[in-house]
């Protein structure tokens, strides 16, 4: 599976930039963001109302036009294959999963959220004992965030990828993916360990490096764009075997009939 992801993000590669490159655009506004309302919180200071109104409206615009053209790059691969789509066929192909995917991505959060904060309050009661919370490491709560995902790679991987290529709803996904051993994809486990190593690294050296400098800001950049790519391709692997068991399953019914 893997060398037919590569062809397709080769084939494909200005969407791939487009899709990456808005993903990581999003994660850093959203810091950025985060990042200004403790300033504002901390020096008692707030936007103007239209002011705050308008860039809430349009960090959500931005970020529903990036989810429906990730889903529809990932719809249109398992379908079309290494065929190139405009931009707005994109959209148009994964608008309908919008809104399952985000009910899903929602739920996922909350376990990520739980997951990490067992990761993070046990490592630091055996690492850090006796410290708050708000002095433990930033590159320690990293780290625990990547094994985080690593925990619930599975339904991450493999939810979507039914809800895309089955049509599934979020439930029917749920529990199709029981099925499903994340194993047989093969290389997936691995390169997913190696892209979060290669990110891993990447957050390390950044940290090293004064906030707020061009270096800084470069590394940042960098970072967000890694790990957009990291994710895109085995998800990409997941929904491309998830199309090669239906059309599978399709055969055999024909061949039965």
């Amino acid at each position: 599976m893997l060398p037919k992801a590569i062809d397709i993000l080769k084939t494909r590669w200005p969407e791939v930039m487009l899709v990456v490159v808005l993903q990581a655009a999003l994660m850093l506004l959203a810091e950025q963001l985060a990042a200004g309302v403790q300033v504002s919180e901390s020096h008692r200071t707030q936007l103007p109302f239209w002011a705050g109104f308008l860039l809430g409206v349009g960090t959500m615009l931005y970020a529903v036009l990036w989810q429906m053209m990730y889903l529809g790059f990932l719809k249109t691969a398992a379908v079309e294959g290494p065929r190139p789509q405009p931009p707005a066929e994109l959209v148009r192909s994964g608008r309908p999963y919008f809104w399952r995917i985000l009910f899903f991505q929602i739920l996922l959060g909350c376990v990520l959220f739980f997951v990490n904060g067992v990761l993070v309050g046990a490592g630091g009661a055996i690492f850090w004992k006796g410290r708050p919370f708000p002095e433990i490491p930033e590159w320690f709560m990293q780290v625990c965030g990547l094994a985080a995902i690593l925990i619930v790679l599975k339904p991450m991987l493999l939810v979507p990828a039914r809800m895309l290529v089955y049509d599934d709803s979020t439930y029917q996904a749920i529990a199709g993916m029981r099925t499903c051993k994340i194993g047989r994809l093969d290389s997936l486990l691995k390169l997913t360990i190696l892209g979060l190593g290669v990110v891993l690294v990447i957050m390390l050296l950044a940290s090293a490096i004064p906030q707020k400098t061009p270096a800084y800001y470069v590394f940042l950049g960098l970072h967000h764009i890694v790990f957009s790519l990291v994710f895109l391709t085995p998800t990409l692997m997941a929904v491309l075997w998830m199309q090669e068991q239906l059309e599978a399953a399709q055969h055999e019914e024909e061949n039965d009939a």
